[in-house]
């Protein structure tokens, strides 16, 4: 898996005759691609387009993977399950996106998530991808590990293979109030993690090609004037 990050903002500030001030503005494509190479079988395991059956004993044995562990399961060797995690891209700095209301926004009340899109550019896999975690943690964060501070966000749906798409990512609520609360509280500064994990089983689709996965994130502050 390759990371590819950009980060743009669109910035709409609402002041009110009450001085109170919304700021709504979007992180931009901040993108993940996913490459069969992170996949690693080995090539004995290919049979034409699909994952060979190949059989396997006492007398014989499942061909080595470095990557991906090959085990023998009901006498047919089988993949283990391959988790894929990588960091989405450089710091998230909120502050950063706010500069061009900066002017307006005086005491922060509220930073909160409240959209996520994801969009799928182009998908050249041929293997379907099961559901992608999303997580937030913060800034000094280096991999999704609890111990670090890394909370769920939300769930990317699965994306069959070869398939180009977008759509909503489901958000996790209990996720989403941490990140409002740490951005109010702690810092404006995070970063964010993708995960999935594909399982892979003879006679499925031989791992080919790469796909790019694109997350967008909405967010919405609330304020007063200087």
């Amino acid at each position: 898996m390759r990371v590819a990050a950009s980060l743009t903002a669109l910035v709409l500030a609402l002041a009110g005759c009450d001085d109170g001030v919304m700021v709504r503005l979007q992180t931009g494509a901040r993108g993940f691609d996913v490459d069969a190479d992170a996949l690693a079988l080995p090539d004995t395991m290919r049979d034409g387009d699909v994952i060979a059956q190949l059989a396997c004993g006492p007398t014989e044995m499942c061909p080595s993977s470095a990557d991906v562990p090959i085990t023998c399961e009901e006498s047919v060797c089988d993949p283990a399950p391959r988790t894929i995690s990588v960091a989405l891209g450089e710091v998230v700095d909120v502050d950063q996106l706010t500069s061009d209301a900066r002017e307006l926004l005086g005491h922060v009340e509220a930073i909160e998530v409240i959209d996520a899109r994801y969009d799928v550019p182009f998908n050249a896999l041929t293997v379907a991808l099961p559901e992608t975690e999303l997580f937030w943690g913060p800034e000094g964060a280096s991999h999704v590990d609890p111990s670090m501070g890394v909370v769920a966000l939300g769930v990317v749906p699965p994306i069959a293979a070869g398939a180009m798409t977008s759509g909503t990512i489901a958000l996790d609520a209990e996720g989403v109030d941490a990140l409002s609360r740490y951005l109010v509280d702690t810092s404006r500064r995070v970063r964010f993690f993708a995960r999935t994990r594909v399982d892979l089983a003879p006679g499925d689709a031989f791992p080919d090609g790469n796909a790019r996965i694109g997350i967008d994130l909405h967010l919405e502050i609330t304020g007063s004037l200087r």
